[in-house]
């Protein structure tokens, strides 16, 4: 049977149970497993991570892809007990018996694949971000709750150690009262060897990334991952967000490559966060700082790859707190070959299998994911029209 690991799940977050939603199989058959979606995330993130975590109970029956070539590369990835589908309808009405469905696709995507799996009776994992649009997002919770099934949504960030343990000293107030957040992600451009979406509009050919429809914003791709954990680590609702932004370096593309937002939550903690897609290298472009009213708290990367949280003080003194070692370092944590897995991914899927063996809410589930996605395209319309958005007000976005 499935196996109940103990993960942190800190108070600021909050589980609502699922009353009667409990899912129960044979014990002597495998959780049976689809993944719509064989590109790089897919076929080089999920399905490793499938296989190496749990390969006593979980079985990747199922592997859908539209592209003839991709489709072909995730089926060697995971095996020959896997069946290739290039449509997610065939694949679940052929496979009646698949427990959950994994969908690794294009944002724009996620919202249709993710109802007709829970249409059809399915648990869903589906990748941040969780849709492109809040009624979309809508959709995916309602059919979830009409089938009684898990619906989560991949914000693996609130899995990773180094912010759980942020969110415990938080708690225990060991920078007093949090006021101010600042944080950046300065990266480079998306990568060119991607998926190329055919644009009605114009008929060319382009990186799904470059356009709006697709992607549904820059900050939904990518800054999403920080928006969500600082909304996490506050514990307040957003009150009001203002953004600036738009194309200064990839001027032939849809999607912005750069934006500058202004927090401002609930409780009155202040946040600046930027993003770039045109700064790759930079020492620090993944920064989180946390100022409260006694001190500030923030990650450094030690040598040999580790991670550790200094807090210091404003009159005087440094004290630095080590992260546990992640999951995912375990030795039973390690895929095939002894390959190391996503800790933060790892913990993921041990809250799916949790939430489905107990109906329990996950973590990062349906309501964790439209948050998130409100807190982004918040932004990008406060960016496109040049006015404040109010976190109540939801038209348009």
């Amino acid at each position: 049977m499935i196996e109940r690991r103990g993960f942190l799940v800190s108070g600021l977050a909050g589980m609502a149970g699922l009353a009667a939603r409990s899912y129960t199989r044979a014990a002597d058959r495998k959780i049976r497993v689809a993944v719509v979606g064989a590109g790089n995330r897919g076929r080089n993130h999920h399905v490793p991570t499938l296989k190496g975590l749990r390969s006593a109970d979980v079985a990747i029956t199922a592997l859908c892809d539209v592209t003839p070539e991709v489709l072909k590369l995730g089926l060697e990835a995971c095996g020959p007990a896997t069946k290739g589908y290039d449509d997610h309808r065939k694949m679940l009405a052929e496979q009646p018996d698949i427990d959950a469905v994994v969908v690794v696709v294009p944002n724009y995507l996620h919202a249709p694949v993710t109802v007709d799996a829970l249409q059809a009776g399915k648990h869903v994992l589906v990748e941040k971000p969780m849709a492109t649009t809040l009624s979309d997002a809508d959709r995916m919770i309602a059919a979830a709750q009409a089938k009684r099934r898990v619906l989560m949504v991949g914000q693996q960030s609130r899995y990773a150690a180094v912010f759980e343990r942020m969110a415990e000293l938080l708690s225990q107030k060991a920078i007093g009262d949090l006021e101010v957040v600042i944080a950046s992600n300065l990266r480079s451009d998306w990568s060119p060897l991607t998926w190329m979406y055919t644009d009605p509009k114009t008929g060319k050919r382009a990186p799904w990334r470059h356009l709006t429809y697709c992607t549904g914003s820059s900050l939904l791709e990518d800054g999403i991952h920080q928006l969500d954990v600082i909304h996490w680590l506050v514990g307040a609702p957003p009150k009001r967000i203002q953004a600036t932004g738009g194309n200064s370096v990839f001027k032939d593309r849809e999607t912005i490559d750069h934006a500058a937002l202004t927090i401002e939550f609930s409780s009155g903690v202040k946040c600046s966060f930027v993003l770039t897609l045109f700064a790759p290298g930079l020492p620090n472009a993944r920064m989180m700082r946390l100022m409260g009213s006694q001190a500030t708290m923030e990650v450094e990367q030690e040598q040999g790859g580790g991670q550790q949280i200094v807090i210091r003080r404003y009159r005087g003194g440094t004290e630095k707190v080590q992260v546990a070692a992640a999951a995912g370092e375990e030795p039973q944590r390690r895929g095939e070959g002894g390959a190391r897995l996503d800790a933060s991914l790892v913990k993921l899927y041990d809250s799916f299998w949790q939430a489905i063996a107990s109906g329990s809410e996950p973590f990062a589930g349906g309501r964790v994911g439209r948050d998130a996605i409100h807190l982004s395209l918040a932004a990008e319309r406060s960016l496109r029209t040049g006015r404040a958005v109010d976190w109540g007000h939801e038209e348009g976005i």
